[in-house]
Formats: C-alpha cells, sequence, structure tokens
C-alpha cells in the first residue's frame, strides 16, 4: 500500500507540480479551501480551511506525511493584512498542531523562500545559517518575507520538541511551465516571442536573484519525504538541521534574466523573432549596482548531499527548455 502524503495548499503552482511529481510515488491528496485549476485533475481533493484546527485535524487524518505550502502571497497580503497573518501564521501552527497529534503522521515539510535572507546588501556565503534578513526586501515583499520567517520559526520549534520531524525546504523563484504570469521570466518570455521588448526597470535591473527549476524542486521534495516516510531522519533534533536551501548556486540579475531570455528566443526561433531590451526609468532610486551578485557564493553542499541531488539545472537551462517548448507549440498550433 502506497504511503499517504497531503499537501496543503495544493492548488498553487508549486504545490500542484509536486502533487502531480509526487503522484507517481505515493497516494497524494490536496487540502485547500479551493480546487484545483487543472480541471483535468485526478488528484485526490479534500476542502480544508486551515485558520480551523477542527478543520485541519480532520483533514489531514490518514496522512502518513503533510507538505505545506499554504500562504497568502504578494499581493494580497498586503491588502488583507489579517487574513495573511490568520493563514500564515496561525494556520502554520494549526497543521503543526495537527501532525503532532496525528499518530500516523510522520512529519511535515514546509515549503520556504529565500526572501527570508533578503534582497539588498547581500555580502558572504549564503548558507542554512545565513540568517532573517526582513527589512532588506522591497516594502512590498516585507510582510511576505516575515510570513515566511514566522513559519520557518514555528516549524523550528515543533522540530526542537517533537519526536517527529519537522523540516524546511527555503526555494529560490521557481521556474518552470506554469509558473505564475506576473513573474520577470514570464512575462520576458511572453513578451519576447509576441515581438514586443523585453522591459527591466532600470532602478532594480541589477538585483541578485536566486533560481530553482520546478524538476530540481519536486525531485528534492521527494527524496526528502522517502528519508522521513523511510525512519531514515529523526526528530527531537537542533531544528537547523532539517532546513535545507533549494536553490541554483549563482546569483542573476533581472537585467541578465532578460539577456537569457532574448537570446533563447533568438537561438529557438532561428533568428525569426528578435526581441530588445528597453531599460525602463521610474525615477526610483537604484538599489543594486553590477557588482552586487558577485559579492556572494551560495553554499549548496548540505542540500545536495541530504537531499541526494547530484548537480541542479541553471536558471539559463530552464529558460531555454520554456522557450524551446512555447515555440515548438507555437509552430504546433
Amino acid at each position: 500500500m502506497l504511503e499517504q502524503i497531503g499537501i496543503t495548499g495544493g492548488s498553487g503552482y508549486i504545490s500542484f507540480s509536486l502533487a502531480k511529481h509526487l503522484s507517481k510515488k505515493f497516494e497524494v491528496t490536496i487540502f485547500d479551501v479551493k480546487s484545483p485549476k487543472d480541471p483535468n485533475s485526478k488528484l485526490a481533493f479534500r476542502q480544508c480551511d486551515i485558520r480551523s484546527y477542527e478543520n485541519v485535524n480532520k483533514a489531514l487524518q490518514g496522512m502518513d506525511l503533510v507538505i505545506h505550502t499554504a500562504i497568502v502571497q504578494i499581493p494580497q497580503i498586503n491588502e488583507q493584512k489579517k487574513l495573511g497573518y490568520e493563514v500564515n501564521i496561525s494556520g502554520t501552527d494549526n497543521v503543526c498542531r495537527a501532525v503532532e497529534e496525528n499518530p500516523r503522521t510522520k512529519g511535515m515539510i514546509l515549503a520556504s523562500s529565500w526572501h527570508t535572507i533578503g534582497e539588498r546588501q547581500l555580502t558572504g556565503i549564503i548558507d542554512e545559517e545565513f540568517g532573517f534578513r526582513p527589512d532588506k526586501v522591497e516594502d512590498r515583499a516585507r510582510l511576505y518575507a516575515l510570513s515566511k520567517m514566522a513559519q520557518e520559526s514555528i516549524v523550528r520549534l515543533y522540530a526542537e520538541m517533537s519526536e517527529k520531524v519537522f523540516g524546511v525546504i527555503r526555494m529560490g523563484t521557481v521556474l518552470g511551465e506554469g509558473m505564475p504570469e506576473k513573474t520577470a521570466a514570464n512575462i520576458f518570455i511572453e513578451n519576447g516571442l509576441n515581438g514586443k521588448p523585453l522591459t527591466p526597470y532600470r532602478h532594480s535591473m541589477f538585483r541578485p536573484m536566486l533560481y530553482v527549476d520546478i524538476i530540481d524542486v519536486c525531485r528534492a521534495y521527494e527524496n526528502f519525504a522517502r528519508k522521513i516516510l523511510n525512519g531514515e531522519v529523526k526528530g527531537m533534533c537542533n531544528s537547523l538541521t532539517h532546513v535545507f536551501n533549494m536553490y541554483y548556486p549563482e546569483a542573476v540579475t533581472i537585467l541578465d534574466l532578460a539577456e537569457i531570455v532574448r537570446d533563447a528566443i533568438i537561438k529557438y526561433s532561428n533568428g525569426q523573432i528578435r526581441p530588445k531590451i528597453e531599460v525602463v526609468e521610474t525615477g526610483q532610486p537604484s538599489l543594486f549596482t553590477e557588482e552586487d551578485k558577485t559579492n556572494i557564493s551560495v553554499d549548496m553542499s548540505k542540500a545536495l548531499r541530504f537531499l541526494d541531488l547530484e548537480n541542479l539545472r541553471g536558471p539559463k537551462e530552464s529558460i531555454e527548455e520554456l522557450i524551446k517548448a512555447r515555440v515548438k507549440k507555437s509552430e504546433n498550433d
């Protein structure tokens, strides 16, 4: 009999991608207040509002492992702050408590974000001990970063006191088919393929970004889940033990990203589409310099070793695969 894995917030891009991938090896159930966007999905679904502990506890019955991805994101978190608190903070505690109190459930993995380390003035080696810097992000991302920090803190406190495994995977900005429409990568790709210019903003064009491919994300969660279910890892430990960074160890600026997209479109359209890069002046002061990305180095050794990952797909390869597929699709339509 296959192990049962529950994914909270399973209607989002990352969670739904995880659900489809993990369903090849496990029985997967999606828990959310709304059903998955894909009407053809054959994944099991249970309606669940994580703001209610009773709702969560009932929904998670029978699960061997829980992956917690539910979160109120940008921009909604800035518009509905109370909802953000109830879902992101109280909801996370409810999920942790339900996992802890359910005799069958062996543990939980939190989907976290590289936003916890901040965006500005990054220097030195970025590893799992780098630290939280919520006030070094754009103002629009501040509450989101605080939420991710709070979620991690709750999960790590449970890890310190529970015999079950409570872990964290911090992801870079995820690249892959189906990624949110308003991400810079998707906007650049869509505009470029439609012959429109790629328009990075001058004030943020040198912002160092850390990316990860959705395929590597799925591999990481699968391997971590398997270790927990097989009893290869134990709880009641220093909570940092089961915190892992998951991003390609080379920073890419927004301008770099635009150049990668432009070059890939030219390559896979056989030169028929040649989008221009037009830097947009907003009047805002520049927050980054061209040298910022060289001030950091990323140490991925812990995640690669523990999660049995030999290497990660870089953003250039991810972008090229996306554009190649979309060009091919447009030619076939």
